[in-house]
């Protein structure tokens, strides 16, 4: 059987039902928290390690997970970190994000190719069977890796994404971004009122809003100065409406921070809370998406009895004086090996330190403590 005829079927019984199309039909280039957003956990979750396990927790080596997320994905066209980040960026946008799992004539994967979102479709059958198509022709889903953002009600198999759930919300910042455009386009003067002693044609008038428009309507005419005459006066509506408007803007980057589940510092540095705990918050929201998208991993390229796994150590472990301390105190009670603390900061092993050695009082290491009862028990043959 070819890989075509395996990856795409060749009949497909009556359709009952067709997904929906659960993403934010509004343009989020306008508002800078959502790419913000956005960007910041597709590149953390891209350059997370990437880890395989078995059973018994020991790391198994010479994963084909770990090659294809973290090597080449798809030849020299795209790389696993490459593919990770585009897979997250389009799951967080659309709801879900596809790649086909090539694999050789034995069946392991060799290669994962992404396909457009908007050219799959998932229909239930008639005797409750799922079907998938691809450009309207029906594929092997145990051969295409999904990625779904937020369960969809009334349907587990498709995702809905955090922006679509939350469109109310966004089409208001879109609408506060324009005014602040605006505004800031306007050199910050905001709404005006003029007002004249005696009565003006409305010709006048549409003359007068014109030219003052025209010499002060814009950034670059901020400096220019205003002259009235003929007892006219000019106030600002909203003196306040530039700082209102930043405020608000401020606001919406927190929001958005809800949207996607993550804490606000990570957009604006305005949380009280330190470097630490904030990584750690942030590090649990990660994981809150992470965890369907490796079990789906697991799924589909892990082999029988192993996991797949992200180690978001680089997120965590702070900076380096911190990450210091915590590992010596690690390495102190024997929790971690020396070598184990010089695979996280990303040093090479050294020879005969693999082994944990508990240096404190209370604890003791049992290979040193075989060593003193060995060396207690030896006779001096010239005693």
């Amino acid at each position: 059987m070819s890989l075509w005829s395996r990856l795409f079927k060749r009949t497909m019984p009556a359709i009952s039902w067709e997904s929906p199309v659960n993403w934010y039909a509004g343009s989020i280039d306008s508002i800078p928290a959502v790419q913000r957003c956005i960007h910041t956990i597709a590149s953390d979750i891209a350059r997370c390690p990437v880890t395989v396990t078995d059973g018994d927790g020991n790391h198994v080596e010479g994963a084909s997970a770990v090659d294809l997320l973290s090597g080449q994905a798809w030849g020299d066209v795209l790389t696993g970190t490459d593919l990770r980040r585009w897979m997250v960026a389009e799951t967080l946008t659309t709801g879900n994000a596809f790649a086909v799992v090539v694999v050789d004539t034995s069946g392991a994967p060799i290669a994962l190719r992404p396909i457009a979102t908007a050219d799959v479709s998932m229909q239930q059958q008639t005797d409750g069977t799922i079907e998938w198509s691809y450009q309207s022709q029906p594929f092997d889903y145990g051969f295409v890796l999904h990625f779904k953002a937020l369960p969809t009600p009334g349907n587990p198999y498709w995702g809905t994404s955090p922006l679509a759930a939350a469109s109310t919300t966004l089409e208001g910042l879109a609408a506060l971004e324009a005014a602040f455009k605006v505004i800031s386009q306007g050199g910050g003067l905001g709404k005006l009122a003029f007002s004249h002693p005696g009565a003006l044609q409305p010709a006048v008038r549409d003359a007068m809003r014109t030219a003052f428009m025209a010499q002060h309507g814009s950034a670059a005419t901020v400096g220019t100065p205003i002259f009235v005459g003929e007892g006219m006066k000019v106030e600002q509506l909203a003196q306040t409406m530039v700082s209102d408007l930043a405020a608000a803007r401020a606001a919406g980057a927190k929001e958005v921070a809800s949207i996607f589940g993550i804490p606000s510092a990570m957009l604006d540095a305005s949380d009280a809370r330190t470097q630490p705990e904030i990584a750690q918050m942030y590090c649990n929201a990660l994981l809150g998406w992470s965890a369907s998208w490796m079990a789906e991993v697991t799924s589909k390229l892990a082999a029988p009895g192993t996991k797949v796994a992200l180690d978001f150590s680089p997120i965590t472990q702070g900076d380096f004086r911190t990450a210091g301390r915590a590992y010596a105190q690690l390495l102190q009670v024997g929790a971690l090996a020396p070598n184990d603390v010089r695979a996280r900061l990303g040093f090479a092993p050294w020879p005969g330190l693999d082994e944990p050695k508990p240096v404190i009082s209370g604890v003791t290491d049992p290979n040193a403590a075989a060593d003193a009862a060995a060396q207690d028990q030896q006779v001096d043959p010239n005693a």
